[in-house]
């Protein structure tokens, strides 16, 4: 008679309702895939706002039409997009338009969009201070 070792056994793969079990995929949110060549395009249109001087709806259009579907080109893309806009902004405009876009319908969701970038930005930019 063979010996079986019972401590090399997956029992979870054995369980129908073990986490290993369960399709992970599921629990990612469908996003529609974006081209390259609209996150361009959308980066086009916020550096017009952005010539034209309104640095708000510049900062609004970028962080209202994230690209999460685009591929890595597009989101750098985008990212080079909010990059450009924040460094537009004078300090002493930005306290004063974070709080009219966070007490406007959507302005806390939006800011936690410039926060995910906030975050992500210091790993692709070399800040120099």
């Amino acid at each position: 008679m063979a010996t079986i070792n019972y401590r090399t056994i997956d029992i979870d793969a054995l369980d129908p309702d073990s986490a290993a079990n369960f399709d992970l995929s599921s629990l990612a949110p469908d996003v529609v895939p974006v081209l390259t060549a609209d996150v361009q395009t959308l980066a086009g249109q916020v550096r017009q706002l952005l010539r034209g001087g309104d640095t708000e709806g510049a900062l609004r259009g970028a962080l209202e039409n994230v690209p999460y579907g685009a591929d890595q080109q597009g989101k750098e893309v985008h990212l080079a997009t909010v990059t450009e806009i924040l460094q537009s902004i004078r300090q002493s405009d930005m306290s004063p338009m974070l709080q009219r876009i966070y007490q406007s319908e959507g302005g806390s969701e939006l800011l936690d969009v410039l926060m995910k970038y906030l975050l992500v930005l210091p790993e692709h930019v070399d800040l120099k201070f």
